[in-house]
This record gives structure tokens, sequence and C-alpha cells, in this order.
């Protein structure tokens, strides 16, 4: 066990109790303004056997001049203490919304927990012990975020290269070496990190533009939401491949909107067409052979018509024309309403009779 490394995210902050923080879906901690007291506990940490020794602890931290935050550390072999006669869980006790903050304040001090401020980069070589609690309280005014937070039990990197005379745990050339150390695993993590970057589903959304690009597409900047972007260099690719095709065209449309869109060419409709309707045809569809009709099912605000659009015409074949036309709603018949002749109803809908419901003569069931 002495080379295990544990990082704290979403799921054992939950588990854990966060009154005035927000927990973020990437397991982000963000101050709640609207509360005036912020503490965080976390549960148990398992080492994996007794006398344990624990090594760096570091996260990112993003915070004003103003603020000022103490993290609270210790290691004990057991998990559990004794109170009014009873053993009570460590974890449990100090998760407990109901116990109030001095009183796991005093606990706190008498079991002998190491006060930390205002530091992101701890080393915890004093700390021995299988269960490791950490607490964390953050005070004054203005902003203040905490991720990647991770505590490891990895022996130093540097330290195991020197003779074991040179290896006293916590001494001042073991923590003189943890500098150069600490720099060489941050340097090891970022690289392990790096398939992370290139995935699609997981990189930042800063680089999903690059990512675009590379493959000739152009999204702007912040000019879509990033579901859509991350959607939208999936397939890349693939719509790079049928470029100028209906496809491209139809499969743009339904990742921006979510719908799938009817998408009438011009230059097939020729022989279709009436003569008593080609004026009132030309005036929907566009009069060129080259001219193409979007039609959609529900209304776009301008934004959505320009993102749509600014797609389109980087995927729209050579010379032809787009236009987008939204369908209006279909008309309703309330009660007491009567049809003319020449008068039809497109479609037949589906309906059902609730209990004790009455049906005069005019109604007829099929």
């Amino acid at each position: 066990m002495a080379g295990a490394s544990y990082s704290i995210k979403k799921n054992r902050i939950q588990r854990g109790l966060h009154p005035g923080f927000l927990l973020q879906e990437d397991g982000t901690l963000c101050l709640d303004e609207t509360e005036p007291v912020h503490l965080l506990y976390l549960r148990a940490v398992d080492g994996g056997e007794e006398g344990a020794s624990w090594g760096r602890l570091s996260f990112r931290v993003s915070c004003s001049e103003d603020t000022v935050y103490r993290l609270y550390a210790a290691a004990f072999d057991e998990d559990s203490f004794y109170r009014k006669g009873k053993p009570v869980r460590i974890e449990d006790f100090l998760c407990d919304a109901q116990e109030s903050r001095e009183i796991k304040r005093q606990f706190m001090e008498e079991a002998g927990f190491r006060k930390f401020v205002n530091q992101k980069d701890l080393l915890l070589y004093d700390l021995q012990g299988r269960y490791l609690y950490l607490a964390l309280e953050v005070m004054g005014e203005g902003s203040f975020s905490l991720s990647r937070l991770r505590v490891n039990r990895q022996g130093d990197p540097f330290m195991n290269t020197f003779p074991e005379i040179y290896r006293e745990k916590g001494g001042f050339f073991h923590r003189y070496l943890s500098v150069f150390s600490s720099i060489y695993e941050d340097f090891q993590e970022e690289i392990e990190a790096l398939p992370e970057l290139l995935d699609l589903d997981t990189c930042p959304a800063f680089l999903l533009p690059v990512y675009a690009s590379w493959m000739g597409l152009d999204v702007g900047e912040n000019f879509l939401e990033e579901s859509i972007l991350r959607s939208l260099v999936k397939e890349a690719c693939h719509l790079s491949r049928i470029k100028g095709t209906k496809a491209a065209l139809g499969r743009i449309t339904q990742i921006v909107l979510g719908e799938e869109a009817l998408i009438v060419e011009r230059n097939v409709m020729g022989a279709c067409i009436r003569k008593d309707q080609l004026e009132q045809m030309n005036r929907l569809y566009g009069h060129s052979v080259h001219d193409v009709t979007i039609l959609l099912q529900t209304p776009l605000s301008e934004v959505k018509k320009t993102q749509l659009l600014f797609l389109l015409n980087q995927f729209r074949p050579i010379r032809s024309r787009l236009h987008v036309v939204c369908l209006r709603d279909t008309s309703i018949l309330d009660s007491y309403c009567y049809l003319d002749k020449n008068a039809r109803i497109p479609w037949q809908g589906e309906g059902s009779l609730d209990r004790e419901q009455e049906m005069d003569g005019s109604v007829c069931l099929k």
C-alpha cells in the first residue's frame, strides 16, 4: 500500500458534509454566498493497514484576498471513540449535521488535528494511522473554489534513491527534497492526464474549437452550447466525408436543433409543380435550381437561426442557396365550431374517455 493514491472527487464529497458549499458536476466546491457558514467534513480515507504513513496532500484552490481557509488533518488507527459511554464512529460524528460546529472543533483540538492556514500543498509525513480525516473551514468574504483534492502514500521518488541513512522521514533533508519531488509529481500527473485532454467526452470546453479546426470545422468562439459543440466535433470527420450532401445538412440541423428537418431541393420539383401553383411554390422554395429549403416544425430565434446558417453554409453544395422556413402551428377547433364545404382535417388524433364521461348524439366512435 506504500504507493496508494486517493482522489477526493464528487462521490466522496457527497458522502460527507458540506454546509455553505455548492457541489458542481465535476466535483468542484464553490462558496454559497447566501450561507454564513462554510464547512467541509469528509469521511475517512482508509489507508488499508495500521500505522499507515501519509504523504503529500494537494488541491487546486481559487479565492479572493479577503478569504481565509483552514484545513484540518489527522490520522488514527481506530475509527471510533467513546462518547457518553457509547462508541461513536469518528466520521459519523463529523458528518452529522445535528452536531454543532463548536463541539466538532473542540473534538478536533483534543484529538490533535493538525491545522494548515491558506496552504494548498501540504506534507503529512508526521501523520500515521490507518484512517485519515480531513476537514475544511472557509471564513471571510469573497469567492472561493476548491477542486482536485488528492492525497497519497507514495514514497518520495527522490528520497528513495539515497542510502537508507539519509531517509529520515520528516527531517530537513527529506523536506528539502520534497520540493523537487512535488514538482516532479505535478509534471507526472499532467502527463498522465493527457489522454483526458484528447478525449472529446472529458476534455475542457475551451479545447473543442481547437479540435474542430483540426478537422476543418469553424465553430467560432462561445458560439454554441457545450453539449451541441461536443456532438458536432465528435461527428466532424463523418460530416466532412458527406459534405455537400442532403444528409450532411439534415444531420447538422438535427444536432443543433434536436429535431429532424424536411429538406426540399428546388431542382427536383420541376415536374411535380402544377402551373397554377408555380408562383406560390416559387415564393416558398425559390426560383432557381440552386435553392434549397429547410422546413422546421418549431419557430427559431434569431440567435439559433444565425448559428444554424453559420454551420450549414460550411457544408452546403457549391452555388446553392439555403432558406430556413419555420412552419406555423396548426389551427385548433374550439367547441361550437362548424366546417364549411371544402374544409378538411389533415389527420386524426387518438383519444381516451375517463370514467363517468357522458357523450351526446353528435359524438361518433370509430
